[in-house]
């Protein structure tokens, strides 16, 4: 799989990651967008036909040390 793209749009955007994801319910809510993999299938499930677009975000909380990767139509986007 692709790495994704430092230079999208999106990177350094604040979002919320959703709540169904385990960081969430762990405390670990915002963080900064770093990685941009635009339609090259899914991180999550390489069989999903969708081509999503995923994030890879850089979470705030000082316990999250990797990236945690989110499908982009389920983040919630911070007023900047």
């Amino acid at each position: 799989m692709a790495r994704g793209t430092s230079k999208h749009e999106m990177v350094g955007k604040r979002v919320q990651i959703p709540a169904y994801c385990d960081l969430w319910m762990r405390g670990a809510r915002h963080g900064t967008i770093e990685r941009v993999v635009v339609g090259k299938g899914s991180y999550l499930d390489p069989k999903d036909p969708r081509g999503a677009t995923l994030y890879g975000v850089r979470m705030d909380h000082p316990g999250v040390k990797q990236l945690a990767w989110v499908i982009a139509d389920d983040c919630k986007r911070n007023a900047d």
